[in-house]
């Protein structure tokens, strides 16, 4: 997420702590704060931890027990601390025990709202009883792009989506002290109208939504030979590759990943991505033939080059551990539709559909 939505969650939890009271931009900012404490992980980045690591992004920080815990401690400490007018213990305890509630529910909606993006990896909603990774079966917030990248035109609708998702919550949090009328306002009916028909565009598979997009974009979208969304849509994790190729074509380029001699069982992916050892662990095909790979040299040092084949390539590496097959592109290296099937053990393990610059 852009994290705007985290934002808007803290600011409608600082108006549920006070109800009777319009909340302090103090308060918001605090609360805000805590709903992004789990993103705090990626400083493990920086310092070695791989993004599939128990702690690393989206992993023990996103846990319900990572919730609960930091939850109650922020309760326990608002009893003492935030209310000190309060004399009575059962008053202290009562305050405490609903801050630690709200503080808790905040945390946890950071990790729920992160299952429900359309990339990156799940969340470790049950660690430390479970490592496994998890996403909600409806996934409709769309992931923002990292860095510098998100001051860019799709970093802005990114932004723009994120606002007409979490709109609602903006409005109770900034809502007037007081209604006057008990019926609904003629805007109040209009804006829910808009925010249904908005979220309905976004959350969707419709075309509508694709082509409004690529309006603002200028997309140069280019498909490989017999593919066809109809046909992209049928694609569901399980299938085998040769399905697909039956269903799809041959795709207009293909990454294939190899998992480390000395960690097979890690996935050659996020390894390739994050942590970089002088492996050949990634090689990027177009036409059948490497046009390049993710470190050329150690590459070359077993025998790959650009240019090879793929059969080349398996002779000396061997089956790929994982592999993608990328049905678009763009010949003005411009934003394009994505179009592309992610394998494991020659099986569907993701199908992605998202924007690609």
């Amino acid at each position: 997420m852009a994290s705007l939505g985290h934002i808007a969650v803290g600011m409608a939890a600082a108006r549920f702590d006070r109800p009777s009271d319009a909340p302090r931009w103090s308060s918001m900012a605090w609360w805000s704060a805590l709903s992004l404490l789990p993103d705090a992980d990626v400083v493990g980045f920086a310092l070695g931890v791989n993004y599939g690591d128990p702690w690393g992004h989206r992993g023990a920080t996103h846990s319900f027990t990572f919730s609960v815990v930091v939850g109650v401690a922020v309760g326990l400490a608002a009893g003492w601390f935030k209310r000190p007018a309060l004399r009575l213990a059962g008053a202290r305890s009562g305050q405490a025990g609903r801050t630690a509630l709200i503080a808790s529910l905040v945390l946890a909606s950071h990790a729920i709202l992160d299952t429900m993006t359309d990339g990156g990896l799940g969340c470790a909603l049950l660690w430390p009883f479970d490592l496994t990774r998890y996403f909600a079966p409806w996934r409709p917030i769309p992931v923002a792009p990292i860095g510098l990248a998100f001051f860019s035109p799709y970093g802005g609708i990114i932004a723009l989506t994120e606002l007409v998702l979490f709109s609602p919550l903006l409005l109770f949090a900034l809502r007037p002290r007081r209604i006057e009328t008990n019926r609904l306002p003629m805007p109040t009916a209009l804006f829910l109208a808009f925010w249904i028909v908005s979220v309905w565009l976004i959350s969707s598979d419709h075309p509508a939504r694709d082509a409004i997009v690529g309006v603002f974009l200028r997309e140069d979208t280019a498909y490989a030979s017999g593919f066809s969304e109809e046909a992209f849509r049928t694609i569901k994790p399980g299938e085998s590759d040769n399905e697909v190729r039956r269903l799809l074509g041959a795709p207009v380029g293909e990454g294939r990943f190899y998992a480390p001699r000395d960690q097979p069982s890690q996935s050659a992916i996020e390894t390739s991505a994050l942590s970089l050892p002088h492996e050949c662990l990634s090689v990027r095909f177009e036409a059948g033939v490497v046009v390049r790979a993710l470190d050329l040299d150690a590459c070359k040092k077993v025998g790959i080059e650009t240019g090879m084949s793929t059969m080349d390539v398996d002779q000396r590496l061997g089956a790929p551990s994982e592999s993608c097959w990328q049905y678009s592109s763009s010949p003005r290296d411009a934003y394009f539709r994505l179009r592309m099937v992610c394998f494991s053990n020659d099986r569907v393990a993701m199908v992605v559909r998202q924007w690609q610059h």
